[in-house]
């Protein structure tokens, strides 16, 4: 009997192996090869630079604030949609209607009031007093 790692030959295995090749014709397989990887082996020696790599870490995050942002535009076209509109309201109807609460007196004035005037309204306002009686010119 025979070993049992013993090889035996395979038929037609000959005929699925490369023909021979001459020294010349593999030089210029392992030129032509060697060619079409050249881009890929020169992307390998340039190391890549910092901006490359901050656009890459940066692109998840830019789509995530688009998508954000998209979702919060919807939200508030939707929000401003469901309200109505405001529509302006004539001094005179404020002051006649009782409800505009104190007017200051800057704001019901013939002339423009000066810088400190309005200044004084506001700290009067501020303070509580809100009455700004007095305060335009």
């Amino acid at each position: 009997m025979g070993e049992p790692h013993e090889e035996r030959p395979i038929a037609g295995l000959d005929s699925l192996q490369a023909p021979q090749r001459t020294e010349a014709e593999r030089r210029r397989a392992r030129e032509r090869i060697l060619a079409a990887a050249e881009p890929l082996l020169a992307r390998r020696e340039h190391p890549a630079t910092s901006w490359e790599v901050l656009a890459g870490w940066a692109r998840p995050g830019l789509v995530a604030a688009s998508v954000a942002l998209l979702i919060l535009a919807g939200a508030l076209q939707s929000r401003r949609a469901a309200e109505p509109p405001l529509e302006p309201v004539a001094l005179h109807e404020v002051l006649a209607s009782g409800e505009g609460g104190q007017v200051l007196a800057l704001l019901v004035a013939i002339d423009e009031p000066d810088a400190e005037a309005v200044v004084a309204a506001a700290f009067d306002r501020e303070a509580g007093n809100g009455s700004g009686e007095g305060q335009g010119h």
